[in-house]
């Protein structure tokens, strides 16, 4: 079982991993728009992981006997100017997840659920 404060945690979490996924399928349209198929091919692979993280941390909560409650995913930029412009974009919001994850990692510490 897992506190109510890791439960949020873990929901809010899966939010921002749709985003992100959601995020990089919007970079690979862009991209596609803009005949870069080779960008466009790896932000669509890049969206699908984050896709993947978000199933794994659904996986977690249902088999910690709780319930996985989706809140709204916003809506991404489409526009993202020149490639560099995008992929320092990317990098940027990288940081943003990984502190994220540092915030649960800090949580099941203070829970004393890993040491």
């Amino acid at each position: 079982m897992i506190s109510k404060k890791m439960l949020d945690a873990l929901n809010e979490q899966i939010k921002h991993e749709l985003y992100s996924a959601y995020l990089y399928l919007s970079m690979a349209a862009y991209f596609e728009a803009g005949n870069l198929p080779g960008f466009a091919a790896w932000m669509k692979g890049q969206a699908k992981e984050e896709s993947e993280h978000a199933f794994k941390f659904y996986g977690y909560i249902n088999e910690q006997g709780e319930r996985v409650v989706l809140e709204a995913i916003d809506k991404p930029p489409v526009d993202f100017g020149a490639p560099v412009e995008a992929f320092e974009q990317v990098l940027e919001h990288e940081k943003l997840v990984t502190s994220l994850i540092h915030k649960l990692y800090a949580i099941a510490v203070e829970e004393k659920l890993c040491q």
